[in-house]
């Protein structure tokens, strides 16, 4: 298994991270941009990271995966593969025919459900998708994360009862960058202005 150092690199290089002025949702800006859907184009790189979630989730009890549409879904599908845990899939919206479900996949009552996410921001998309989950009368507790923006969506999480484990901070991501060459200390120094001025609390709205 390649380490969290090299896989941080690998990401940066196949422009997974991208730097700049770039609008995020709902209009805001940042400095930094973790698009994460570009690697089911490096099959090696999409291995790597579900293997250190896969690292991740063994120390959570768990009796199905999900992953948080649309960026999660390949690396939910490989943890899944890997691991022989079943996998239930959210959709974007209630299918209107036939079944009309919100959930697809075989699931029971009660049973333990351990979510994928590839960023965490302000924790909306990932709690959208922990409701409508504990909705379908699922437990969900725990959340395995592949970058945690640190802009206050892990504490928004834990006040709504789930646990988040990232694999990188975004504090601890451009580290790594900064210490393999690939980004300076002036962007290190953009980004943590950036973490410290745009916090999100449990009252913002995550639209």
């Amino acid at each position: 298994m390649v380490t969290l150092e090299e896989l941080a690199i690998q990401l940066f290089d196949a422009g997974a991270v991208r730097l700049g002025d770039i609008e995020a949702k709902v209009g805001r800006r940042t400095p930094v941009y973790f698009d994460l859907r570009v690697i089911v184009s490096h099959p090696g790189i999409m291995v790597a990271v579900s293997e250190h979630l896969q690292r991740l989730a063994s120390e959570i009890d768990h009796e199905l995966l999900c992953g948080v549409p649309y960026a999660a879904l390949p690396l939910a599908t490989v943890m899944s593969i890997n691991t022989g845990t079943p996998m239930i899939m959210k959709r974007k919206e209630t299918k209107l025919y036939a079944t009309k479900k919100m959930i697809e996949g075989v699931f029971h009552k009660y049973q333990q459900c351990l979510v994928v996410e590839d960023v965490v921001t302000s924790g909306g998309s990932l709690l959208e998708t922990v409701t409508t989950l504990r909705d379908e009368g699922l437990r969900i507790t725990n959340a395995v994360v592949v970058l945690d923006r640190e802009q206050g969506g892990v504490s928004v999480l834990k006040a709504n009862g789930v646990h988040v484990l990232p694999l990188f901070t975004l504090t601890n991501l451009a580290n790594i960058l900064r210490d393999a060459g690939r980004i300076d200390d002036e962007t290190v120094d953009i980004i943590t202005e950036h973490i410290k001025v745009s916090q999100f609390g449990t009252k913002d709205n995550f639209e």
